[in-house]
């Protein structure tokens, strides 16, 4: 069975998937070189000019009946696809994000969490928080479902009573069923951060970054009325002419366009005490979760589940609970969830195949006429020794947000100004943290990782250990802590090892090779544009072992 699925709305992709495995994936951005492109339209063409079988059932997961409806008639009249061909997937957002977690997690029974900001639109509700029961042997089934006032305007929803909606959720679901208001939910609450600072609700991680310079406000309001997750809505104004748009009251005046050293710690303690409640609020969830069900494992997902000072968090707090959390936990994974959801209710197939190839997917871009300087990975570790920048291309991009190597600019973490020079090359806002590659193997010698003994998706942020703050200062956050990503092979590895032959530490900065407000580069011509466009002092195609 050949699938193409394709998800409209923020972090928008599209996917083939055949036989239950993916075969071809694109996130718009990547194509359009608009960030965060809602709408697939490149994908889908992408898709139809490399996929050259028959395409069985085409999924559209979207909330809106009006953008379903267009899509529809686009692919009726662009493709000449038949109407009963196409599956609608329109009030199973949360459900797409839980089971593509527990496809990748090798797990034969677990909880799923998922946290967004938004999810589907049931009437008059939108979700928040969903609590899944996931295993081999039978369908999937919701545990609870946190929902608040919709504030979509959204064509085809009946706005009916609130009350009425949840009891009808109760009924349909055979679920618990919260009501929180008008104001949403944890991540809603943590979106107050990123509008305190005029940060678009999607840059969030900005707030996470942020709150590591901040400290604990002794006055400041419990956000949750209880371990529900429900929020206390008297403590917000909604913003009149965006209902999306909350903020605290008490802070209403303060927005600052531009967090400077001269300002930030009003800012960063705000963001201090959204870090501490929200983390402590899913935390709630998940034991709520494993008190009811006695499971013990569990998958982390949704927008928060890119949260990886909470996943540490979790991790410290459960220590006998296995966690997943998925590297692809924003929107980027929805068309691959519809697809697989879909694949496995219709072929009732009890076996669920982890994608092996969670991290990246795309083509393969012809390198033969890109010339540079012929080198060699001991060269590239010489030059960042000589602390050099390197931006690094190789094969297919990362599906995600993070850099993992194939679309990364690497430095030297032992440079004290590290931060300072690869913020200038980035463009981007001097408060935030940048992450690490290190050999498996020596990862535990810089870092507290307790019962982990790899991270290679860069999920969680680990405590360094205090003898080499000042030696890896370059990666090593405010807080004395760092994202990692652990290697174990391949141009990474090589590179680790070379580069510790001459300075005794297998370890480097990595960040994603893009500038301020830009995707990741996806081609070898945005690769060569971002170097010509930036203080970059080298870019290196790994497979032709070019240098430029």
């Amino acid at each position: 069975m050949n699938i193409l699925s394709f998800h409209v709305g923020h972090d928008s992709s599209a996917c083939i998937l055949k036989n239950g495995e993916v075969v071809l994936y694109f996130k718009e951005e990547r194509l359009s070189r608009t960030k965060r492109d809602k709408f697939p339209y490149l994908s889908i063409k992408k898709l139809f000019e490399n996929f050259n079988e028959t395409i069985d059932y085409f999924c559209i997961s979207a909330i809106s009946s009006k953008t379903i409806g267009h899509f529809v008639n686009f692919l009726i009249k662009q493709y000449n696809i038949k109407e009963d061909k196409l599956i609608i997937f329109s009030r199973e957002h949360h459900s797409c994000h839980s089971f593509y977690s527990f496809c990748n997690s090798k797990f034969d029974e677990c909880i799923g969490i998922v946290a967004d900001g938004s999810g589907s639109i049931l009437d008059s509700v939108s979700e928040c928080e969903t609590i899944f029961h996931h295993s081999h042997n039978e369908k999937f089934l919701e545990i609870q479902k946190n929902v608040f006032k919709s504030v979509h305007n959204v064509v085809g929803y009946n706005k009916k009573d609130t009350a009425l909606v949840c009891e009808e959720i109760k009924n349909n679901y055979k679920c618990e069923c919260n009501y929180n208001g008008s104001v949403g939910g944890i991540t809603s609450l943590y979106n107050t951060g990123a509008f305190l600072i005029s940060q678009p609700e999607l840059e969030n991680g900005k707030v996470m970054g942020l709150s590591s310079y901040g400290k604990e406000i002794s006055d400041f309001p419990k956000l949750f009325e209880n371990n529900n997750g429900k929020v206390d809505e008297k403590l917000f104004i909604t913003d009149r002419e965006n209902p999306s748009i909350i903020l605290f009251k008490s802070f209403e005046n303060m927005v600052t366009k531009n967090v400077t050293k001269e300002n930030y710690q009003f800012y960063a303690n705000y963001a201090y005490e959204l870090q501490k409640q929200t983390q402590k609020a899913v935390g709630n969830l998940i034991e709520k979760s494993i008190e009811k069900t006695g499971i013990k494992k569990v998958c982390i997902s949704g927008g928060y589940g890119m949260n990886i000072v909470a996943n540490y968090y979790y991790l410290q707090r459960f220590p006998d609970v296995e966690f997943y959390f998925e590297p692809l936990s924003d929107d980027s994974c929805i068309s691959i969830g519809a697809a697989k959801l879909f694949f496995h209710t219709e072929n009732k197939d009890a076996k669920i195949n982890p994608i092996e190839t969670t991290s990246f997917h795309g083509l393969n871009h012809d390198l033969s006429s890109f010339k540079g300087t012929k080198t060699s990975i001991k060269d590239i570790a010489h030059l960042l020794y000589q602390n050099k920048s390197v931006a690094v291309y190789s094969g297919l991009s990362e599906a995600g947000q993070r850099a993992l190597g194939n679309r990364s600019i690497l430095f030297n973490a032992l440079n004290v100004n590290a931060k300072d020079i690869v913020n200038k090359i980035k463009k981007r806002e001097w408060y935030r943290p940048f992450a690490c590659i290190v050999l498996e193997e020596d990862a535990n010698i810089y870092f507290d990782m307790g019962r982990i003994k790899s991270s290679p998706h860069m999920t969680i942020c680990f405590p360094v250990r205090e003898e080499y703050a000042k030696i890896i200062p370059g990666v090593t956050h405010v807080d004395n802590t760092c994202r990692i990503q652990t290697v174990s092979d391949g141009h990474l590895y090589e590179l680790l090892q070379e580069f510790k032959k001459l300075s005794g530490h297998g370890i480097l900065l990595n960040t994603s090779f893009n500038l301020s407000g830009e995707p990741l580069v996806e081609t070898p011509t945005d690769a060569i544009n971002t170097l010509n466009n930036s203080f970059l002092d080298h870019l290196w195609f790994e497979e032709t072992q070019q240098l430029f």
